[in-house]
């Protein structure tokens, strides 16, 4: 499948949007299956109805329930009715990948309404599926995007800080990822687009990130979590949909596929587990310590771990670690993209040097 570029055709940050919310929808569909997480719809769910029915459009609601798999694709799918024609998920990422595998498999064009910054599922032509028990399992692409993404700033101001936080780690890794696969090689405009659109996101992190975690600390829309919010959620998204493969993931996200199959760390947040992967490609790249701790002492500041223990780990297992290298080195996964061959020993490797530097860097901040 060869897709040039893909992103959502509106994109709206605004507060209050919701309150346009059916203006918006009923540009692209009257019949509207709404696929919304619980919390995210207590949130935003009234907002939306209400301007729903101003606008005289039809909806039904399925609630998702909580993870990305097969099994509840099938089940959304089991419940929508006849004649719908647009699909629209109220979430965070897994909800919004879920209603992508189901617009795909009906042919059903969708948009998206982010109650979280978490991750860049509302503007990507992806998903990320698991097991039950949040067991990575792969990853679907699409020709297409959302037509249209809503974001509220107050919603995502309110809702807790530690979604934000993951949503930098995720977004951060755009540019750790996309650069080496690309140093020295051609690159076409889209990929130059792709890139710059990457240290552009890299840059805002830097600068916004510890005062847009204040703000949501307070529950506060200011200036500098707006500003994270469009770019962990449309740059981040823009820097695959615009680079396409030449800037998709690459070693971070691979370290974290793999390392779902720990259990302890089920309850990591999935970029909090890919800003651990940045890390670890790093060391897997030979970068020197110095430039490891330097972005170590950025994650101390906004809340990212630094190593295994800080994501849930009570103790370090080999076997766990092996076989973590080992499903991040599967045949199809995304770290053979790295310019250099990669094997589980070395992945292995870098995990454990990884968590060993975290935690020394721990010791030394205390």
């Amino acid at each position: 499948m060869l897709v040039s570029m893909a992103y959502p055709t509106v994109y709206i940050q605004e507060p209050n949007i919701l309150q346009l919310s059916g203006e918006w929808l009923g540009k692209f569909g009257k019949r509207i299956l709404i696929i919304a997480g619980k919390t995210a719809w207590q949130k935003a769910g009234p907002q939306i109805k209400a301007s729903l029915e101003m606008n005289a459009l039809q909806f039904h609601l399925c609630t998702f329930n909580g993870e990305c798999t097969y099994e509840e694709t099938e089940r959304i799918m089991a419940l929508i009715p006849e004649h719908m024609d647009l699909i629209v998920a109220v979430g965070g990422g897994q909800c919004m990948d879920t209603a992508k595998v189901v617009a795909h498999r009906t042919g059903i064009k969708m948009a998206t309404i982010a109650t979280l910054a978490s991750t860049c599922a509302a503007t990507t032509p992806l998903s990320i599926m698991y097991k039950p028990g949040h067991e990575y399992l792969g990853m679907e692409y699409y020709d297409w995007c959302p037509v249209l993404t809503l974001v509220d700033p107050q919603i995502i101001a309110e809702a807790p800080y530690r979604y934000l936080i993951a949503g930098i780690g995720d977004t951060l890794a755009k540019w750790y990822e996309a650069y080496p696969i690309n140093e020295g090689k051609f690159q076409n405009a889209k990929t130059r687009l792709g890139l710059k659109t990457a240290e552009l996101a890299r840059d805002l992190l830097m600068e916004f990130s510890e005062q847009a975690i204040s703000e949501s600390k307070q529950g506060l829309a200011g200036d500098a979590i707006r500003q994270i919010i469009d770019t962990n959620i449309l740059l981040a998204g823009l820097v695959g949909g615009i680079g396409h493969h030449t800037c998709r993931g690459s070693g971070a996200h691979a370290f974290h596929n793999g390392m779902t199959c720990i259990d302890e760390i089920h309850g990591t947040y999935h970029g909090e587990l890919v800003a651990f992967g940045i890390l670890c490609q790093l060391m897997l790249e030979n970068k020197s310590e110095e430039q490891i701790v330097e972005l170590m002492r950025f994650y101390q500041v906004i809340g990212l771990p630094v190593s295994l223990f800080d994501m849930g780990c009570t103790e370090v297992r080999d076997h766990e670690i092996r076989l973590s290298a080992q499903r991040a080195c599967d045949l199809n996964e995304i770290i053979h993209y790295l310019p250099f061959p990669v094997h589980h020993d070395n992945v292995y490797a870098a995990i454990q040097a990884a968590h060993a530097l975290g935690e020394k860097v721990k010791l030394e901040s205390k």
